[in-house]
């Protein structure tokens, strides 16, 4: 290893340190992922749509009966998500075959668990993708800082804690982006061993093997899937007949063994990082759309066209292995797509891509709208603590010069990927008419390689000035959004904000909890940063101080992750509400109605029981004449104790929809949650 590098890493084999990143992001995601309840809307709206498909036995369709406001089926995101949250409550033993205790969501925690797991692995996959690259082409030591950043950065990972399709489509991108780069900077064009059976031969290696595994564990379940649940029914000719799904499928069969058999003409290894990347990018196109293939492929694209390095193409079956990835992309997103298109027909098609990626990006639908510099701002509370190195980085490695040592090449290769990936994911989400905080969670990675690669370099050239130019650029950046953080109790809701759109419907939010404060724990990690970032400008310390910005960063996810959001959930998530109900509730007569509520918890919760079965049964009342109805239901359900879920604001409202003689026995049992109550009422 080179200066840069040596240290105590230098006595870690490659595989122990790739194993302790993926350790150390398990122990920063996965303790304590399921102890609070799912957070409206998304959480408990998808996590609904999973369950569906559980209760039905159907993983093609989407559906979410839960409300008069919608149709019942869900077409405004892919299945990915869905496909993961199903398997983790199936493993869970939850939601499966309409049985089982209808309250078991609400009164255990398999129900977070089950739903968040799959979703903390999707985030330590991007995190592992990230040090892979660096360390490859920088230094472990680089790779290391640029993995504690991504890990650390707080909009990463408080989505990485979420059961929302986000994870599931930056995960596999990252880790497609970054063995891109593999492919892209590696120069080992040496030829694999190769075994031979008659006159077929393929690579003897565990690129080709895993690569072929990979695929088969992505395809055949989807496959096997449509076989057996999909069939589609032609008129023409004034006659109709049934095509069988495994017939509908056959051009995908004839794919997938397309990609096994051009697989195993590949020589090199740069051919299957591609192949790897392009199935992954098919699972990031099933988790968010268009944006798996398109963001990778812009930023590709710009990277080439930047640097014009185009001549790192011109390498063995490079153009081949593109085309080869290409296909390999197709064959793993095309199916349910197709599937849904036989089934729905072009409605679907129109909801999915039309309203929700087109209208989105062009027209606008519900959300924020904003300029260019509309995520500077959510920057501040998403990068931190990585917000004071950020812009010295960009700037700095920018104006460097590069020698023209491979080495060094490569490793300024590395930082404008990183950085052109950053930019190429702003601009992108940026130009979206629509926005939401959330969307710039694709730059970040990008954002971390850079830092990563900075830090690294300025550590070895232990260039003093760079890092006061750091300081002195950071620090009060840092101070800014620190002010944002803590002007007001209720400031720390940026952080909710990175995640949850509740800024749509609350611009100055909920009301803020009593007692929760965490402006001193807030203002404390902030004083650690900006002792660190400072003391990058001592040569001296400069070390030891990189070290500790790590400490103090992976300290503060800790906080966030399992102190902060552990103390707030319980007034966004109806799961101790509901809980509540089913403790309290003598029979199921006691029925639990939800009036003027569309927040998607009710319908989790209860396992859609208010929702289910004939329309005069239902106890959801919302949209035109709701409080006509709720009247007509209350006068057909005397007798017994009922139960109400309602936001406080319309608690009184409620009152006075009760027969005059019931009224007074309608009181609040549970006011644990600061926007919505628990109440009971004898009628």
């Amino acid at each position: 290893m080179t200066g840069a590098n040596a240290g105590w890493l230098d006595r870690l084999s490659e595989r122990q340190v790739a194993v302790a990143v993926i350790v150390g992001a398990l122990g920063l995601y996965l303790p304590f992922a399921g102890s609070y309840g799912l957070w409206d809307p998304w959480e408990t709206h998808y996590g609904e749509v999973a369950r569906q498909m559980l209760e039905r036995g159907d993983y093609i369709s989407l559906w979410w009966p839960g409300s008069p406001l919608d149709a019942e089926h869900f077409w405004s995101k892919p299945v990915l998500s869905f496909w993961l949250m199903s398997i983790g409550m199936k493993a869970a033993g939850l939601a499966s075959g309409g049985g089982g205790d209808p309250g078991e969501l609400a009164l255990s925690f398999r129900a977070e668990w089950a739903l968040r797991t799959p979703f903390c692995l999707m985030g330590v996959l991007g995190i592992y993708g990230v040090y892979l690259c660096t360390s490859r082409f920088v230094s472990r030591r680089a790779g290391l800082i640029a993995a504690v950043a991504t890990a650390t950065m707080p909009l990463y990972s408080l989505v990485a804690r979420q059961a929302m399709t986000d994870m599931a489509f930056v995960g596999p991108m990252t880790m497609a982006l970054s063995l891109g780069a593999l492919a892209l900077f590696d120069d080992r064009d040496d030829p694999l061993p190769r075994r031979a059976f008659g006159r077929m031969s393929w690579p003897h290696h565990g690129l080709f093997y895993g690569t072929l595994a990979l695929f088969a564990a992505t395809v055949v379940p989807q496959l096997l899937v449509d076989a057996l649940q999909l069939d589609f029914t032609l008129n023409a000719f004034r006659r109709s007949a049934t095509v069988p799904g495994i017939v509908l499928m056959s051009p995908y069969v004839v794919g997938f063994a397309a990609f096994v058999l051009l697989a195993a003409k590949t020589r090199t290894r740069a051919p299957f990082y591609l192949y790897i990347a392009g199935i992954l990018c098919g699972l990031a196109m099933l988790a968010k759309g268009l944006a798996g293939l398109g963001l990778p492929v812009i930023i590709f694209l710009s990277y080439l066209l930047f640097t014009w390095s185009w001549k790192r193409l011109d390498r063995p079956q490079m153009y081949y292995a593109i085309l080869v990835a290409m296909l390999a992309c197709a064959v793993v997103t095309f199916p349910w797509h197709t599937a849904m298109l036989l089934r729905h027909g072009r409605a679907f098609w129109e909801e999915l891509y039309g309203d929700n990626h087109w209208r989105r990006m062009v027209l606008g639908r519900h959300g924020d709208r904003g300029t260019f510099e509309y995520f500077l701002r959510q920057l501040g509370y998403a990068a931190l603590p990585w917000l004071a190195v950020a812009p010295a980085a960009l700037v700095t490695m920018a104006a460097r010069r590069v020698s023209a040592a491979t080495t060094d090449a490569r490793r300024q290769g590395l930082f404008w990927f990183g950085a052109i990936w950053f930019v190429a994911g702003y601009t992108l989400v940026s130009l979206s008419v629509t926005k939401f905080h959330h969307y710039i969670l694709a730059a970040l990675p990008g954002l971390a390689i850079a830092v990563g690669c900075f830090i690294d370099d300025l550590l070895h050239r232990r260039d003093t000035r760079a890092f006061a130019t750091t300081a002195l650029i950071g620090v009060p950046l840092l101070a800014l959004a620190t002010y944002d953080l803590v002007s007001a109790r209720q400031s720390a809701q940026h952080f909710l904000w990175l995640f949850s759109y509740d800024y749509i419907n609350s611009p100055r939010g909920r009301p803020w909890p009593d007692g929760l404060d965490f402006a001193p724990a807030i203002i404390g990690f902030a004083a650690a940063f900006a002792a660190c970032t400072a003391a990058l400008a001592w040569r001296r310390v400069q070390r030891p101080a990189a070290a500790a910005l790590c400490a103090c960063a992976m300290a503060f996810t800790f906080f966030l992750l399992d102190g902060y959001m552990k103390k707030v959930t319980a007034h966004w998530t109806q799961k101790g509400l509901i809980a509540t109900y089913y403790r309290t509730r003598a029979s199921p007569d006691e029925r639990l109605v939800a009036w003027q509520m569309y927040w998607r918890g009710e319908t989790f919760y209860t396992k859609n029981e208010i929702y289910v079965g004939p329309r005069e049964k239902r106890t959801v009342f919302l949209g035109d004449k709701h409080a006509e109805n709720l009247k007509d239901w209350l006068a057909k359900n005397r007798g017994h104790r009922h139960f109400f879920v309602v936001e406080r604001s319309r608690f009184n409202q409620l009152r006075d929809l009760l027969p005059d003689e019931t009224r007074a026995s309608l009181k609040v049992i549970d006011e644990t949650n600061t926007k919505f109550y628990m109440a009971q009422a004898d009628l």
